[in-house]
């Protein structure tokens, strides 16, 4: 593929494309479904997915994405963590400037087996309960993280591995915020590694008004602490954020054109909408606030699944 990409390159003298991958951060994988010297020759970069070393799998708490082993951690689970997946990586062969680190704006939640043992390794007994939007039994976007810790749950730091966690009654959350993010950019420059990758965009708090930092809190932070504030490429005039416009819908979907009102979230509960006479678009009601938005084309929004799906 590189090579048929650097050809291309030469026939129509535009710039190659890029050849990338993203790869497995834990050891075994590693060892059992990679060659390193060789992947490393023809791919530009190397996407380590450093996040989900510990989940509600494991029947104990443990956090997400650990920059360094916790303090009691032996045997393989010494392995679970940011650092020593990168540096594998780069001992083997992949030189550091390939390397981008992957960052969660995610978390995994549990259910503790016991309310009073609420640190990390405490015993669970399953998944925690599904978020409101993500809908995934274990997994809170971070913004989700966000109204847990309004609701009341205790925020801790685990000081061995320089990420945070939460707890309220029996609901335990292992997770990333701002603070560990500017804590691993920094880890990341001292190291020489490559970059920073977001899994994913969609779950910072993109609109602001759930964790009070801003739009796009995590990523904005790896900006700042990575030097990009500015993009380097030319962009797209249409925006990749919810659209709140009060105007005619534009969506391209069946059905009339139709709009809601920017007040039309206000006393509503959480959650997404249909839009009446056109059933191409919905509305996504986040605090009070409207967001109407669109199905990709040929797609209908779906009440029973909350969902766009083919008419």
């Amino acid at each position: 593929m590189r090579e048929a990409f650097e050809q291309e390159a030469t026939q129509t003298n535009k710039p190659r494309l890029l050849v990338t991958a993203a790869v497995a951060a834990g050891i075994s994988n590693i060892q059992s479904g990679y060659e390193v010297p060789q992947l490393s020759q023809y791919l530009d970069y190397i996407h380590v997915m450093t996040y989900d070393f510990y989940g509600p799998w494991e029947g104990y708490t443990g956090e997400n994405s650990p920059l360094y082993k916790y303090s009691t951690d032996t045997g393989n689970n010494a392995y679970l963590n940011v650092d020593y997946a990168m540096n594998y990586w780069k001992n083997n062969g992949a030189p550091a400037e390939k390397l981008i680190v992957g960052f969660p704006a995610y978390g995994h939640n549990y259910i503790l087996s016991n309310p009073s043992n609420n640190g990390i390794g405490a015993p669970t007994s399953g998944a925690g309960p599904a978020g409101p939007y993500t809908r995934q039994a274990g997994f809170l976007a971070y913004y989700e993280i966000c109204t847990f810790l309004k609701d009341g749950a205790t925020q801790a730091w685990d000081a061995s591995q320089y990420v945070p966690y939460t707890y309220k009654g029996n609901e335990w959350v292992g997770y990333d915020n701002v603070k560990s993010f500017n804590i691993k950019a920094e880890w990341l420059k001292q190291n020489n590694f490559g970059g920073a990758m977001v899994w994913a965009i969609d779950m910072d708090d993109f609109t602001g008004t759930f964790c009070n930092q801003g739009k796009f809190p995590l990523i904005n932070t790896l900006k700042d602490v990575l030097g990009l504030k500015s993009a380097s490429c030319t962009t797209s005039t249409q925006s990749s954020e919810p659209n709140s416009r009060t105007g005619s819908g534009s969506g391209s979907g069946s059905g009339s054109s139709s709009s809601v009102g920017s007040g039309y979230c206000a006393g509503k509960a959480n959650g997404l909408y249909p839009v009446a006479n056109n059933r191409n678009a919905f509305v996504n009601c986040a605090n009070g606030i409207t967001y109407e938005q669109y199905c990709p084309a040929g797609l209908v929004f779906d009440t029973s699944c909350q969902c766009c799906k083919l008419a």
